[in-house]
């Protein structure tokens, strides 16, 4: 069974690279879901906002980056496939 160290915010299955949101509050696998995530959460119509400008201005202040994660980056938390916690039993 593979292991996986977060759980995307949007589709609830596990990942091993992604997004991570506000330091750890919200993890996304794809752009396309950060990129919604980005627009839903501000309460300004960003429609006339290209992707890239979102995404620019998001990761300017420091709000998302991309990254990888490894078993020396999880210690106790880790999830399946479908996104479900792994207990020390599984």
């Amino acid at each position: 069974m593979d292991k996986f160290a977060r759980k995307c915010s949007a589709t609830g299955k596990g990942i091993n690279e992604g997004y991570c949101v506000n330091d750890g509050e919200f993890y996304f696998s794809e752009e396309s879901q950060l990129v919604k995530f980005l627009r839903d959460r501000d309460s300004d119509d960003t429609s006339n906002l290209s992707d890239e400008f979102i995404l620019k201005e998001s990761y300017d202040l420091d709000e998302y980056y991309w990254t990888e994660w490894s078993e020396d980056d999880c210690e106790d938390e880790w999830y399946d496939e479908d996104g479900t916690r792994l207990t020390d039993e599984s």
